[in-house]
């Protein structure tokens, strides 16, 4: 029996997720919005979920959140920069930042100096998404020159949210997960009435 209702729930729980992103992802907060970096570092990201900011640098400076396990993967963390952050840090000046953005990487050389930079001119692009604090050594930013904003928003570089047809496989999934175990026991009750003995 309860085995029977936590099938159910967990059927109930990927279609309203599958759902929701499908949603999303067409008319709410999973679509890309282009926001100016001096918007972003002013008043901030709003309800977006998936993001390009315009104008805006993801800096030279960066810190690690070395791996937890064997199979997980290092945090690169950077600050991401306006134009005039990017020159003052240049120029030696310590920089308050409320933008961050993060990656994994396996590669060691991606998490010793001078790093894997992004490319040059590529589009700061990615998901609203705080790195588990366990990896988010906040202590070490000083000495990158880097101060937080006591409100950070944290970016996940180049990460794009679940493709649609990933989405729609979790509706039907659920749906499925959901429905087929009560069919099948509607079924046999129906099953067992019909051969039940009649008086």
């Amino acid at each position: 029996m309860i085995l029977r209702y936590l099938i159910l729930f967990g059927g109930i729980v990927l279609m309203i997720t599958g759902c929701n992103s499908l949603v999303s992802q067409q008319f709410g907060t999973h679509r890309l919005r282009t926001i100016d970096v001096e918007e972003a570092t002013t008043t901030g990201l709003g309800d977006a979920d998936f993001v390009e900011i315009g104008g805006a640098v993801v800096g030279a400076p960066f810190i690690v959140g070395p791996a937890l396990r064997g199979t997980d993967k290092d945090y690169v963390l950077r600050p991401v920069f306006t134009a005039e952050q990017q020159s003052a840090w240049a120029s030696g000046q310590t920089v308050t930042v409320n933008l961050v953005g993060w990656t994994e990487t396996t590669d060691p050389a991606c998490t010793t100096a001078p790093g894997c930079p992004p490319e040059a001119g590529r589009a700061v692009r990615g998901l609203l998404s705080a790195p588990t604090f366990q990896k988010n050594p906040l202590g070490n930013w000083s000495a990158q020159r880097i101060v937080l904003a006591s409100e950070t928003t944290y970016l996940q570089l180049y990460q794009k949210p679940m493709a649609w047809y990933w989405n729609l496989a979790l509706l039907l999934g659920g749906l499925l997960l959901a429905v087929l175990p009560e069919a099948r026991r509607h079924k046999k009750r129906l099953a067992e009435q019909d051969a039940a003995p009649t008086n």
